[in-house]
C-alpha cells in the first residue's frame, strides 16, 4: 500500500520517547521529513540521531515546553523554516499522575490539563493556518482509552483524554472543507516509560508493588499483555497518511480488547 508519505513534513510532539519516538521512526521509514519536539533536549537529540542512522531520515529537533504559551508557535515556525510546509501533526506530549481521588492535589490536575490538553490545543492552533493555506493536513491526537473508559485511579489523565476526544470530533467538522482531517488514537496500556512511571506512582499510593500493579492491568486485557509502542505507532502513521483520507472526527482504540463497548 502506498501511504503517500514520501517527503511529507511531520511535526511530532513528545517525540523523544515512547509512542512519539516510535511514530517518528515509522514516519521516517516511509520517507517523511520530521521535526520532533519535547522538553528533554538530550533525549530528543539521541532519538533524532537514531532515526537518521536507521532510516537516513531528515530530522530536525526543537526542545520546547508546551505548557508555555508561545512554544507551539515557535515549533510550527521551526518546521516551516526547515521544510517550508507542515503536512502532519502528531500530538504525543503529555503524561498524568494517578492516585486516590481525594488525595490528588490541584497541581496534578492542573499539570495534566496544562500539558496534555492545552499543549495539544496550542499545537493544533499553531499548525492549522499553514494547513488551511495548503488545503491539506493530517492531525493525529494521541489521547488514551481512559478518556472513554475512566479508571478511578487515573482520573486526571482520563479528564484530559475525554476533553481531547471532544475536540477531535468538533474540530474535524470545522476544518474538513479545508482538506484537513483530525483523528485520535486511544491506546490501551502500552509498554512505555510513561506507563512505567504511572505504575510506580500507583504502587506507591496503594502500598503495593509495581509488579502487582502491572498484573492488575494485564488482568483486564483479553489479549493478556501490554501493547507495544510500535503497534500504536503503526496506527498513528496510517491515520497520518492518505490511506486514511476519508476518516475524520473519530477515534480508534487499540487496547488488546479491553474496551467493553459496541464498535
Amino acid at each position: 500500500m502506498d501511504m503517500n508519505l514520501q517527503e511529507k513534513v511531520a511535526v511530532i510532539t513528545g517525540g523523544n520517547k515512547g509512542l512519539g519516538a516510535a511514530s517518528a521512526a515509522l514516519l521516517a521509514e516511509e520517507g517523511a521529513h520530521l521535526l520532533i519536539t519535547a522538553r528533554d533536549g538530550k533525549q530528543l537529540a539521541e532519538t533524532a540521531a537514531r532515526i537518521r542512522l536507521d532510516h537516513n531520515g531528515m530530522v530536525e529537533t526543537l526542545s520546547a515546553d508546551l505548557t508555555e504559551p508561545d512554544s507551539a508557535d515557535q515549533i510550527a515556525q521551526a518546521a516551516l523554516d526547515a521544510f517550508g510546509r507542515i503536512d502532519i501533526l502528531v500530538n504525543c506530549a503529555g503524561a498524568s499522575q494517578g492516585g486516590v481521588f481525594w488525595e490528588i492535589p490541584d497541581k496534578i490536575w492542573e499539570d495534566s490539563l496544562s500539558l496534555k490538553f492545552l499543549g495539544t490545543i496550542r499545537m493544533i492552533r499553531a499548525v492549522i493556518p499553514q494547513m488551511r493555506k495548503q488545503n491539506y493536513g493530517r492531525i493525529v491526537i494521541v489521547a488514551g482509552n481512559a478518556g472513554k473508559q475512566p479508571n478511578a485511579r487515573m482520573l486526571p489523565g482520563s479528564a484530559a483524554n475525554a476533553a481531547l476526544l471532544a475536540v477531535t470530533t468538533g474540530l474535524a467538522q470545522e476544518v474538513a472543507s479545508d482538506g484537513i482531517v483530525v483523528n485520535a488514537v486511544n491506546p490501551g496500556p502500552s509498554r512505555t516509560e510513561r506507563l512505567t512511571t504511572l505504575m510506580k506512582n500507583l504502587a506507591s499510593n496503594s502500598g503495593t508493588t509495581v509488579e502487582d500493579v502491572e498484573q492488575g492491568i494485564i488482568a483486564e486485557i483479553p489479549m493478556n499483555r501490554l501493547g507495544e509502542p510500535v503497534e500504536i505507532a503503526r496506527l498513528i502513521v496510517f491515520l497520518a497518511s492518505d490511506a486514511a483520507a476519508n476518516i475524520t472526527g473519530t477515534s480508534i482504540t487499540a487496547d488488546g480488547g479491553g474496551t467493553k463497548a459496541l464498535a
